[in-house]
C-alpha cells in the first residue's frame, strides 16, 4: 500500500509556507521538502481574501513543487495535510484561511484539512495538534521527554514514556519579538537574536507583561491575540525603550514561560526543541540557562524547520482531518 502523504504548514508567525512530502511506510521518512515565501504584504495582512487567496495558491504550487523534485505523480500521493491559516482561535471553533476543496481540485490529491474544527467536535481544544506526532516520532519506553515548537506561539508535549502526559499552548514564541521588528521596520525578525544578544533586560516591562500571562491554566488553546493584545496597549510606551534592551526582555518573557511549563511538568529528562524560535541564538541560550544545559534540537530526526509540516501529513496520515476531493 501507498504511504507517501505531503503535510503543508504556515505557523502563526507567517513567515513562509513549509511543505513535505513522507513516507510513512517504514515509520517515517522525508523524501523531500520546500520553502515558499510569501507576498511582502501576506505577513501583516488582515484581508481575510487576500490571505485566503494567497495561501491557497501557494499550496497549490508548492505540491507541485514537491511532485517536481521527486519525480514522482499525483497519483503516487495518498493525500495532503492542509493547515490553514489561523485567522483567530478558541476552545469553540477555529477559523482558517485556505481553500482546501480548491488545493484538491488543483493538485488532483485529497486533501485533509479542517483539523482543529474536527478536533474542537471530538472533544478537544484544537490546538495544539502536534502532540500526536511528537508522540509518534519521540515516545520511548521509560523516559520522560518534553517537546517544545516555538513558533509564533510556543507549545509543549510533555512525554511520559509512550504516553502524552500533557498537552498545551505556553505562551508567547516568537510573536511579540517578530512585532516589534517589523512595526518598527527593522526587518520580520531579529536574525540569530543578535539585536536581542547586546541588551539587558527591563525589568518593569518583564513584570508587566509577565502579569498579563499569569493564571493561564493548563491544557489550553491560545489566540494569538491574547499575548499581542496587551503588548499593542502599550507598545507607544516600549517602543520608547532601546531596541535591543526590548528584545532581550522579550526573549525573556517567552523563556521564562518555557520554564513554567518545563517545572508544571515536573523538570523531564529531554527538552527538544523545534520550530523558528530555535534560530534565536540569544533566547536559546535563556531558556538552557533557565531549565537545562543539553537541550537539543528535532533536527537528529526531523528537520527542525520542516517538523510542523511533517505533521499535518501525518496527521493526514492518521485520518484527523476533514476529507476534501
Amino acid at each position: 500500500m501507498n504511504n507517501l502523504f505531503i503535510g503543508i504548514m504556515s505557523g502563526t508567525s507567517r513567515d513562509s509556507l513549509d511543505a513535505c512530502l513522507v513516507d510513512f511506510t517504514d515509520h517515517f521518512q522525508i523524501i523531500t521538502a520546500e520553502t515558499l515565501d510569501f507576498s511582502a504584504s501576506y505577513k501583516t495582512s488582515t484581508e481575510i481574501s487576500e490571505i485566503n487567496n494567497e495561501i491557497t495558491n501557494r499550496s497549490v504550487e508548492i505540491v507541485k513543487n514537491l511532485l517536481e523534485k521527486s519525480s514522482l505523480k499525483e497519483s503516487d500521493v495518498v493525500g495532503i495535510g492542509f493547515s490553514g491559516q489561523t485567522i483567530s482561535h478558541d476552545e469553540n471553533h477555529s477559523l482558517q484561511a485556505g481553500d482546501p476543496k480548491k488545493i484538491a481540485e488543483s493538485t488532483k490529491i485529497n486533501v485533509f484539512s479542517d483539523f482543529r474544527n474536527k478536533n474542537i467536535a471530538e472533544g478537544g481544544r484544537g490546538a495544539p495538534l502536534i502532540p500526536d506526532f511528537h508522540q509518534y516520532i519521540f515516545s520511548e519506553t521509560g523516559k520522560r521527554k518534553l517537546i517544545i515548537n516555538i513558533g509564533g506561539i510556543s507549545n509543549g508535549t510533555y512525554l511520559d514514556g509512550e504516553k502524552i502526559a500533557s498537552a498545551s499552548d505556553i505562551g508567547p514564541g516568537n510573536c511579540l519579538l517578530d512585532l516589534t521588528m517589523t512595526s518598527l521596520q527593522l526587518g520580520d525578525y531579529d536574525k540569530d537574536g543578535e539585536l536581542a544578544s547586546s541588551g539587558t533586560i527591563n525589568h518593569s516591562i518583564k513584570e508587566e507583561l509577565m502579569s498579563n500571562f499569569r493564571n493561564m491554566q493548563y491544557p489550553r488553546a491560545d489566540d494569538i491575540t491574547a499575548y499581542t493584545d496587551p503588548f499593542i496597549k502599550k507598545f507607544e510606551e516600549y517602543k520608547e525603550t532601546p531596541i535591543n534592551e526590548l528584545l532581550r526582555t522579550l526573549v525573556e518573557v517567552t523563556a521564562e514561560k518555557i520554564k513554567e511549563y518545563y517545572e508544571h511538568c515536573d523538570m523531564p529528562d529531554e527538552i527538544i526543541f523545534h520550530g523558528g524560535g530555535t534560530l534565536n541564538k540569544t533566547l536559546m541560550k535563556s531558556i538552557a540557562e533557565k531549565t537545562r544545559d543539553d537541550i537539543q534540537t528535532t533536527d537528529h530526526i526531523v528537520p527542525s524547520k520542516y517538523m510542523e509540516s511533517s505533521a499535518f501529513a501525518y496527521l493526514a496520515y492518521a485520518g484527523k482531518g476533514v476529507l476534501f476531493k
